[in-house]
């Protein structure tokens, strides 16, 4: 049985890894990097995955969190791609279906043309993919769709074109992945920054620095896969002159507000001022506005969010549907993610392909850069399948056949498990029991029990009317939170999916942090200030 996800044992990884001979080091702890380990130590490989910040610090906690089956990628004509997506969200359902929740999107119509020409692309995406039949496509007319979501703006209505994507928790998916990666025998390392990188055949060495003690150490494996997301160019100069592709970064940033604000049953696409498609996605007592696709320069932990990207997403929903028109003092909360794509000369933002592409340099170094998170179990799968050549290992891969951290509930099972919290744990509010599902599946019942043992966890933190103190300590002892934004932020969702950010309860969760990993007060007080200030950046636009 594997050691704990803790914070002792990524104290023990780092002090072990100088001394072990790994045949992998895997550079970044998005979900690409977390992809590639877990399929590298289920194939019997001796693997290490460092992480500069956090697991899903970067663009795998701030994607808009829908796993696409494919029907974006039809109009396009890549036919691979399309059913590439459609079999990796199946795979997914089954491997965590918490983490892989069926939702209808809704299409406006505003034409016979149209309404029609989508029929036709939805009924030739069925015939080229396996969808169950309650997923299947519907076609509604114009009172059909009013009905069904009474929000949407009636002036040139003519019907909507509806089909079921999947929403997931981008952060709590990377998460359950690295988790499946270290199940797996991999040593998997958070706050660990890689600051000097040598790369030859079959030996490559890299200095590692603990960002939370200072101490350095140097490891040595084989080979060495890249997969720093937007930092991927950043890792290719530490080993050497960058050639082959070069990075082109995007900005996609979502704004969060209230249901009561915005009532909609599903999730819902919109026309941006630019012809772009947009989309309002309802999350329990949110719905989130997404996505931008703009040029960004140098990679940046908080990309920026401005007025402007703000007015475009809002616009968008007031041109959409009727009431009171949305501003940003209805903005909840919002995120920036930087999308790295491979660049294509000539291309604007949202017209370069978002196909992996793998490159090896001549010291051995393998990239991996652009990709999906949909697909990135089939990405994962293509780099191993590099490396184990470059190893010259056999082995076939398995990550479409072992459960994910959490998924060991089926569908129904999950809300089963969701109407029992309810009952076993009476501090939470309506909807609590519901949340602890989404967010952990199985590991669900872990909480419930540790409250259960003890009725100081059973009690939720001080000013929170969803999180129980049971939660916070589990993700403190059992998912290697080792800031109070890792807590926050990519563990419990409090900072995009509360009214208040998780401010309410930043104290509170910061006593139970500094009791559990030895924070000092001066340390205490540091980490809440961050988080405030993270807090109020993600609402205030320049």
């Amino acid at each position: 049985m594997a050691s704990p996800f803790s914070p002792e044992t990524r104290d023990a990884t780092l002090t072990a890894l100088p001394k072990v001979s790994l045949d992998l080091l895997v550079v970044g702890g998005g979900i690409t990097g977390a992809g590639i380990a877990r399929d590298a130590a289920l194939r019997g490989l001796a693997v290490a995955v460092v992480e500069r910040t956090d697991w899903a610090a970067g663009t795998s906690s701030r994607s808009s969190k829908l796993i696409h089956g494919g029907v974006r990628y039809l109009q396009q004509g890549d036919v691979g791609l399309v059913r590439e997506a459609a079999a990796e969200r199946q795979i997914l359902r089954r491997l965590a279906p918490h983490l892989a929740l069926p939702l209808r999107m809704v299409l406006p119509t505003y034409g016979r043309a149209t309404h029609a020409k989508l029929g036709v692309g939805l009924w030739t995406f069925e015939r080229m993919t396996t969808v169950p039949d309650d997923e299947r496509y519907a076609m509604w007319g114009r009172d059909d769709a009013l009905r069904e979501e009474p929000l949407l703006d009636p002036t040139r209505l003519h019907g909507a074109a509806t089909f079921v994507e999947y929403l997931t928790d981008d952060a709590r998916l990377v998460l359950a992945t690295v988790r499946g990666a270290h199940d797996g025998g991999a040593h998997c390392v958070n706050h660990a920054a890689v600051t000097a990188l040598t790369c030859k055949k079959d030996a490559s060495e890299a200095t590692i620095e603990d960002r939370l003690s200072g101490r350095t150490i140097r490891v040595r494996a084989r080979l060495v896969v890249n997969a720093a997301g937007p930092w991927v160019d950043g890792v290719r100069a530490l080993e050497g002159r960058l050639s082959g592709f070069r990075l082109h970064l995007t900005k996609g940033i979502h704004l969060v507000v209230s249901h009561e604000r915005l009532p909609l049953r599903h999730i819902v696409v919109m026309a941006a001022r630019d012809k772009r498609s947009v989309f309002a996605v309802p999350h329990g007592d949110f719905v989130y506005l997404g996505t931008t696709d703009t040029d960004y320069g140098e990679p940046a932990d908080h990309p920026e969010i401005t007025a402007a990207d703000a007015d475009y997403l809002l616009d968008a929903a007031n041109q959409t549907f009727v009431g009171p028109p949305l501003g940003t003092q209805d903005v909840v909360s919002a995120w920036a993610g930087l999308r790295p794509l491979v660049h294509q000369e000539g291309k604007k933002p949202s017209e370069i392909s978002r196909r992996d592409e793998i490159i090896v340099a001549e010291s051995g170094l393998i990239s991996i850069a652009g990709g999906k998170l949909t697909t990135h179990r089939r990405m994962a799968e293509r780099v191993v399948d590099v490396v184990c050549e470059r190893l010259g290992r056999k082995a076939a891969c398995r990550t479409a056949d072992v459960m994910l951290t959490g998924g060991e509930f089926t569908p129904e099972e999950l809300v089963t498990l969701a109407v029992d919290l309810r009952r076993r744990l009476p501090a939470l509010q309506p909807g609590g029991g519901d949340r602890l599902v989404q967010l952990y599946g199985g590991d669900a019942e872990r909480i419930a029990a540790r409250a259960e043992a003890n009725a100081a966890s059973a009690a939720l933190l001080p000013g929170s009317a969803h999180v129980l103190r049971a939660e916070v300590e589990h993700v403190l002892d059992e998912e290697m939170a080792l800031t109070l934004e890792d807590v926050l932020e990519r563990r419990t969702r409090r900072l995009l999916f509360d009214a208040r950010q998780g401010l309410d309860e930043v104290e509170a969760a910061a006593d139970l942090a500094a009791a559990r990993l030895g924070w000092d007060a001066a340390r205490r007080t540091a980490e809440i200030d961050a988080y405030r200030r993270l807090a109020a950046s993600s609402r205030s636009f320049r």
